[in-house]
């Protein structure tokens, strides 16, 4: 009988804890570089049929489940219209959001998919949910982990050096979502918002990770044989609604972007990251270009 990882048992953090010294399922540790604490909360652990623990759930401290969404103030400096966009704008980022990923466990063990699962840090000016996966190799749990943590510390760090000189302060909501997990392709999208105290509207930036689960290898679009420019512009053309949501100065594109993300089937998305080629209000835009060449 084919064995799922479908049990959630509850358990207990005790005490407060650096960034990444949470009791954790991966091999990642950044407790040199903790400069946040997170309250202790309660944890699930999923476990598969025989026990084993493979994945631990995190429910954010600012709102006590795994939604990810901001439900306080980020700031108190934050001026109470800034914080209501903030509300509005990261809400609609994380409410859609796969976060926990429970894989089949014939997947699961075959190395051909992991689970994920949030970890949560709150601090003045910051709000972050990100993903911490669990593999049945330590070596690919390490190697993803660690390129993601790295990722989210550097958005952290940029942000404390920023606000230490900047007349108005920034603040920053991270989330993320699990766009594919299955086959031996792992994409995940980290998710930033970054708004100023005093502004109405903030800057969306996606950070895609396309990994290889067998080998915890992040992969690049030359793996997967590349997208030319004619391709690329092919298909913003052929679809008149995504087409709308470039300026037409910009078009046609004369650079591939390097940001990409790949599905389970190996279907490619070329991301444009908002206001770099269309308005703030197109947001991210996504641009299919069929399957890889390999």
């Amino acid at each position: 009988m084919k064995r799922r990882l479908q049990r959630y048992i509850m358990a207990a953090l005790v005490g407060s804890v650096a960034l990444g010294g949470a009791w954790s399922v991966g091999q990642v540790q950044a407790n040199d570089v903790a400069v946040v604490k997170v309250d202790s909360e309660a944890a699930a652990a999923v476990k598969n049929d025989d026990g084993d623990i493979v994945a631990v759930q995190t429910p954010t401290e600012a709102h006590g489940n795994t939604t990810g969404v901001m439900t306080k103030r980020i700031s108190q400096d934050i001026a109470p219209a800034t914080n209501k966009a903030l509300w509005t704008d990261t809400d609609a980022l994380t409410r859609d959001a796969d976060l926990i990923k429970v894989p089949d466990a014939d997947a699961y063990y075959q190395r051909l998919a992991v689970s994920v699962s949030p970890v949560a840090i709150s601090g003045d000016r910051l709000h972050i949910t990100y993903p911490e996966i669990k593999s049945v190799s330590p070596y690919v749990t390490k190697e993803v982990n660690s390129r993601i943590l790295k990722y989210v510390q550097t958005l952290q760090k940029n942000l404390e050096k920023n606000n230490l000189k900047a007349d108005m302060k920034e603040n920053l909501y991270i989330t993320y979502d699990v766009e594919a997990n299955d086959k031996g392709i792992l994409s995940i999208f980290i998710k930033s918002y970054t708004i100023g105290d005093q502004a109405a509207n903030g800057l969306n930036t996606v950070k895609a990770f396309t990994f290889n689960t067998t080998s915890g290898r992040v992969l690049k679009l030359s793996d997967f044989g590349g997208v030319s420019k004619d391709v690329l512009n092919e298909a913003i053309n052929s679809d008149e609604d995504l087409k709308m949501q470039f300026f037409p100065e910009n078009l046609p594109i004369d650079k591939v972007p390097n940001e990409f993300y790949a599905t389970e089937d190996h279907e490619l998305y070329i991301i444009f990251q908002q206001g770099t080629v269309g308005s703030m209000a197109a947001g991210t835009i996504y641009v299919p270009v069929g399957k890889s060449k390999r």
